[in-house]
């Protein structure tokens, strides 16, 4: 070893050569390999010192800080960086950040270049899929969650979200702070001080984000650069440099001819979006990418998915498709192999994504109309039940559901008729606070069966009003002998009253909408609908084309089961928002029927949407709409409001009661023999 360094004539003394070998090998086995590594190649000390050990690199440091002569610390091989070499590639030393970067691969599954791991299959997965792969997930044995869990180290078998590293200080920053290795003498704090330098810009010692053309590392805070750009002017975020040094903003750079170029296919001039095509080329090719076989075929079962992906906007689906869980859903489809079911969609882990997948589909009819709130709530109903440790509850909530509840709403509704995402709710709510009835009883020390009106009152008087809700249940259980005596369970107590709008008011808003040209039509049709006929925003939402019938130089719409003229100038509002119903862009074409077109493909509006909408302006739609049921339950019968306005004859008898009127006193004052002297009125011939 004094042989090698003392003919490189580094100008150290002897005293300090031989601490350099102390340091770069403290143990004899390490100077004796390393004793062989220079006698088989000396030109390690004098720049080839890459192709060497990690004694090397450190050897060199060490003659480098005390000013040696004739020695090179060679730079990283594959990026030509001058930094420590940390790390080992291809057999060479590098830098931390090489490896990373040329140790990927398309990943298998979603089909992007990416560092990559090894499936359970062998396959090549980047991160983010084989984090989404099912059988690498397991159940947390602290939260019970069914996830990815560590697999190594004291903390195996828990999720990464549980995960709580044990309190000791960071042998990097010094910092009091949950670390890895927290019982070794070199804890390392989870925030990457290893990665931590000196900011060029700032002198910080902080976490390095990117780095300079040259090498000189930034942190997260000094490599956004807000300046004026050189087109526009404005002071933003600079999103690129351009060769000659122009620096652009984001707008000013997605304007810039410079990015447009001829798509390879078809030769259009625009911004390539995939390997030099255009949005329209690149989404068919991308489709055959993650639906076909290796030569890019699709799969038979698969085509009806790729042409009701391909038949939405490209800009739509291209940006859809770009998202690395929407790719590797498209993957896990593929590897299916078969037709696609909604049972196929159903039994997608994790489901990111399979809800948006599935209005597309059912849009372009690749799959048939489903309820999709019904399907919801049976998944629910069956996980509820798999929460019921008690077998003998169980059996009761689950004949409970699915006779009382179910069965009832699978005859009421339809795909085309589907179920509200209310009456929804209110079944959840319904069997919730049933099970909870039911452990309520069995903690009191009774059961179901010895249930009386004393258990009834006490478990109504210990909880909150929700426990009305398992109401339904008692009168059910009684009527089929589960309970033996007689009890009496009262409904919820329901003394809010109808909040509506000052009669100024209500009529200042329809004037507004009737009148102010500015407002989106949109926003007037429904708004009027609500001021004037008091629908609710539910059935705003589902109206079609065929309810704006046009007779002549009259429109009319469908509310109930006779038509209703509409008067100027909101019928010009209803035809125009008839004939322009494009609606937002979205993934897949459909037929759209609806009056109002949703964001989603097949779908109308939403109501919450809407609300937000009539908001805005000032409209609180529950409070117009009682406005307007009021007045109007004041100038008709209730059965003439029920078939004109769709609204039920029950409700528009209790509307009635509520604004005042005495027609259903005056029928019930005939139907008992009683006649007021009010009502002596002599009749009127009909026309």
């Amino acid at each position: 070893m004094h042989a090698h360094l003392v003919q490189l004539d580094t100008g150290l003394s002897e005293a300090v050569l031989d601490d350099a070998l102390r340091v770069a090998t403290p143990k004899p086995f390490q100077t004796r390999k390393l004793a062989y590594e220079l006698q088989a190649d000396p030109s390690l000390l004098t720049g080839n010192g890459a192709h060497g050990s990690p004694r090397i690199i450190r050897l060199l440091e060490y003659l480098h800080d005390r000013q040696a002569r004739n020695i090179v610390i060679p730079p990283c091989p594959w990026c030509g960086r001058h930094v420590r070499l940390t790390t080992t590639y291809d057999g060479m030393r590098s830098c931390h950040a090489c490896p990373s970067r040329l140790r990927t691969q398309p990943c298998s599954r979603c089909g992007e270049i990416r560092r990559y791991g090894r499936g359970p299959d062998g396959s090549r997965l980047c991160r983010t899929c084989r984090s989404r792969e099912p059988a690498n997930h397991e159940q947390c044995i602290r939260c019970g969650r069914t996830t990815e869990v560590r697999q190594t180290g004291a903390l195996a078998g828990v999720c990464f979200i549980c995960t709580r590293y044990p309190t000791a200080v960071c042998s990097t920053c010094g910092k009091t702070t949950p670390c890895y290795r927290a019982t070794t003498n070199s804890p390392q704090c989870p925030e990457g001080c290893r990665q931590r330098e000196e900011c060029s810009a700032c002198g910080k010692l902080r976490r390095v984000v990117t780095r300079t053309d040259s090498g000189e590392p930034l942190c997260g805070s000094c490599h956004i650069i807000v300046k004026a750009c050189d087109r526009c002017g404005r002071h933003k975020r600079v999103s690129t440099r351009r060769t000659t040094g122009e620096a652009l903003c984001y707008s000013c750079y997605s304007k810039d001819p410079a990015r447009r170029q001829p798509c390879a296919q078809c030769g259009i001039i625009t911004i390539p979006r995939r390997r030099g095509l255009c949005e329209a080329c690149a989404v068919p090719v991308r489709l055959r990418e993650l639906l076909g076989d290796d030569n890019g075929a699709v799969l038979p079962g698969l085509e009806p998915v790729f042409h009701a992906l391909a038949s939405g906007k490209p800009s739509s689906v291209m940006d859809w498709l770009n998202r690395p869980a929407r790719a590797s859903l498209l993957a896990r489809i593929r590897d299916t192999g078969g037709p696609v079911t909604h049972q196929t969609l159903d039994d997608l882990i994790p489901a990111d994504g399979v809800h948006l997948l599935r209005m597309i589909l059912v849009a372009g009819q690749a799959l048939p109309t489903r309820d999709e709130q019904l399907a919801a709530l049976e998944r629910w109903v069956t996980t509820l039940l798999e929460s019921i440790p008690d077998a003998h509850e169980r059996q009761l909530v689950h004949a409970f559901a699915h006779w009382h509840h179910l069965g009832r709403l699978r005859s009421r509704h339809s795909p085309d008729h589907p179920l509200s995402p209310h009456t929804a709710a209110n079944v959840r709510y319904c069997l919730t606070q049933t099970a909870h009835f039911l452990q309520w009883l069995r903690r009191a020390g009774t059961s179901l069966t010895a249930c009386t009106q004393e258990d009834i009152d006490a478990y109504l008087t210990d909880g909150t009003v929700m426990r009305h809700k398992a109401r339904s249940f008692v009168l059910w259980a009684a009527r089929r002998s589960h309970i033996r005596h007689p009890v009496d369970f009262p409904p919820m107590p329901s003394d809010k009253p109808r909040r509506s709008l000052a009669d100024d008011e209500r009529w200042r808003l329809a004037h507004r909408f009737l009148h102010d040209d500015t407002i989106d039509t949109i926003d007037r049709v429904v708004g009027l609908l609500v001021l004037l006929y008091g629908q609710p925003l539910t059935k705003i939402s589902r109206l079609t084309t065929n309810h704006v019938i046009q007779a002549g130089q009259r429109v009319r719409l469908v509310l109930g089961t006779h038509p209703v003229d509409v008067p100027p100038p909101l019928d010009r509002l209803l035809l125009a928002l008839a004939e322009d119903r494009e609606g937002p862009p979205g993934l897949g074409r459909a037929d759209q029927p609806w009056l109002l077109p949703g964001f989603f493909p097949g779908r109308p509006r939403g109501t919450a949407h809407l609300r937000a909408r009539l908001t805005a302006y000032g409209l609180p739609s529950r409070r117009g709409r009682n406005s307007a049921l009021m007045d109007l339950a004041a100038q008709m019968p209730p059965a003439v409001l029920s078939q004109v306005l769709g609204v039920g004859i029950k409700a528009a008898t209790q509307w009635a009661d509520a604004a005042g009127s005495t027609r259903s006193e005056y029928a019930a004052d005939l139907s008992k023999g009683r006649r007021a002297e009010s009502c002596l009125i002599e009749p009127q011939p009909s026309d």
